[in-house]
Formats: structure tokens, sequence, C-alpha cells
């Protein structure tokens, strides 16, 4: 089976760019109804070189109360000094709306990153098949531009899903990358049959998959997309036989549950070991909610363990840590931890 419950390539972790930037926004773009792509560059210097696939942590301020999100970059690190994120306005949801809403040529926006080991530098291969369901397309998008910019003759085959011909991304681009790239084979499957769409129709599965890609078994399959999408397609890629380590993914969505909640809370302490303070706590809580109760800054994301922003090194102490997927087996290895879903077990020394 496809060991895929985390939300990032398990097999290894790209370094991050520690600290935060400004980017400004230099304009935007209406992809489709819902979808827009915002266009950065620095405020001053360079904000972090990124691999294709990376995401960015943005550091918002809605209605006077921080807001943290990640957002995957949708452009290719072959672009110098052209950062973009694709946001899909989601009914209901906080960041994107007010994105949608707020953000315009010449706002400034704060980040952290880029980071994420969903990423073509660390995951190259000479067959890729790249899958994406709606949304799921952005960095998968900056990976075929990388592709394409670079002009690598790789046999690429992409398959993207989409609800209906309105909801597709990027769809004159991906239309002029199969017609300028022969060794580009790109198909765009929508889910509903419409009056106005003569492409193929249907939802992800062993026959769709084996229909585009009848050498799958021979290929590294990158995917992403919200969890029903993935689920699919891990179910898919088990029917086919696909070898494990031959797939890597990016999950847009959460978690299939909510992480373990300590029931008992017993008497702890963390101390700082960069600035020396020892803080008294509880084992229920977290190091990430320790830090901020202290005032010390330490950069977190998706807070469910799964996207590895807030990684601290463990210097001392027994902690218990309920990630999923966030750290590679190396990280682990080398005593680092995720504060938003670490548990100080007693005395504890991190490095902050």
């Amino acid at each position: 089976m496809m060991n895929a419950l985390v939300s990032f390539a398990p097999s290894c972790r790209s370094d991050r760019v520690s600290g935060r930037h400004t980017l400004i926004c230099r304009g935007i773009v209406q992809e489709t109804h819902d979808v827009k792509t915002f266009v950065f560059c620095p405020k001053r210097g360079q904000a972090g070189q990124f691999k294709a696939g990376q995401f960015i942590t943005l550091n918002l301020v809605i209605d006077g109360a921080p807001a943290v999100r990640t957002y995957s970059i949708s452009s290719p690190p072959t672009r110098a000094g052209d950062l973009r994120i694709t946001v899909k306005r989601v009914p209901g949801g906080l960041a994107s709306n007010w994105l949608h809403d707020n953000l315009e040529q010449g706002s400034e926006i704060e980040i952290d990153g880029p980071s994420g080991s969903f990423n073509w530098d660390d995951l190259r291969s000479d067959r890729p098949l790249f899958l994406s369901g709606g949304s799921g397309i952005t960095p998968v998008m900056s990976m075929l531009r990388t592709l394409a910019d670079s002009g690598s003759d790789k046999d690429v085959c992409f398959i993207h899903s989409a609800r209906s011909p309105k909801d597709i991304i990027f769809g004159d681009e991906l239309d002029n990358l199969a017609r300028d790239h022969r060794n580009f084979h790109v198909h765009v499957v929508c889910a509903e049959a419409v009056h106005n769409w003569a492409g193929p129709t249907g939802l992800v599965g062993e026959s769709m998959l084996l229909k585009f890609a009848p050498d799958i078994r021979e290929r590294t399959v990158y995917a992403c997309g919200p969890e029903p999408y993935m689920n699919a397609v891990r179910n898919a890629l088990n029917s086919i036989g696909l070898d494990p380590g031959r797939y890597h993914e990016e999950s847009f969505g959460g978690l299939l549950k909510p992480a373990p909640v300590l029931q008992t809370a017993q008497a702890a302490s963390v101390r700082f070991a960069r600035t020396g303070v020892t803080h008294q706590c509880r084992s229920t809580q977290t190091l990430l909610e320790i830090a901020r109760s202290v005032g010390l800054y330490l950069p977190s994301a998706c807070q469910q363990g799964i996207c590895g922003t807030c990684r601290v090194l463990k210097v001392s102490g027994d902690v218990e840590m309920a990630d999923f997927g966030g750290l590679s087996a190396q990280e682990k290895d080398a005593g680092y931890v995720l504060a938003c879903c670490t548990h100080p077990m007693g005395a504890v020394s991190i490095d902050l």
C-alpha cells in the first residue's frame, strides 16, 4: 500500500530558508472565476531561493488578529525576481477570501520560507508522471514550468483533474505546453460532462491512469490535491501495483484524523537555550504555545504536524510528539521536533 498519510514526500526533506521576508505584490492575474494568482517581488534583496514545488508561509493580519497560512509557489525558480502564489477562494475561508478581497498591487506581506520537501530538485526522475486535482496544480505547475524553461527532454506526463471547464486553472498555458514541447503529454479531465467540453470526463481512478499513462509502473508519480482526490489516487496506484518508492505527494485539505491530546497534565519546564529563558509549564501545552507565551518568535503554519515549518532542535529532555510526517527520519534522529505538536514531559531544553 502507498505509505501516504503524510503530506510531503517522506523520503527526504529539503533545507528550509530561515528568516522573515517582505514581499510586494506587483500584479494580480484572474485565472478562473474563483482563483487568482498574486505576483510578488522582494522588497529588498532576494526573498530566498526556492525549489520548484515548495511553499511559503504568509504571516497575515486580518481584522487585527494574526493569520498564518501556507501556499505553494506556482512560479518556477528559473524566473528571477518573480514569485507567485495561486489562491482559490474557499467559501468561508478566512485567508483566501481576505487575499482575494484586499490584496492589491503595491500591498506588502510578510512571509517565512520557502520550505517543503515536495520539490523537483530533491525528487528528480527521468519519466515523471504529475497528477493534480483542483488547486493542487500549483506546486506541479512550478515543476512543469521549470522543466519547460530549462529545455528538458524528459518524458513528461501530466494528468490534471478539474470539476468543470470553468474550473481549469492555467488552461491556456497547459495547451501551450503540450503544443510547444513534444515531450510533454498533457491531459486535462473534467468531472462534469458539459456541452462546451470536448475533452475527457470522469474521476481519477485506475482505468484513467492506465489510459493516459500505460507505462505508469515505470514512472515516478508526483501527486497533489485535496484529500478526497488523494485518496482516489492512492487507491488507484495500489490497484495498479506502483512501487511505493516511486510515489511522492503533497496533500491539500488537512488530516484524516486529529492529533491526540494529552489528557493528564504534569509539571514541566522549557529552557530556551539561545535566550537563557526558562518557563514553568504543564505537559498539556505544546512547545509552540509555550514559546509564544514568553514572547519568542517561532515560524509555524499548519499547526498539525504536517508542514514542518515549526521544526526546532531539542537539546535535552523527554517529549511526546504527534506529528503526521512533518519530519524526516533523519531529522528525528538528529533531535529535531515539531513545536506545534510536541509536549514537554519534564525539564526540556530547545535551541531557540
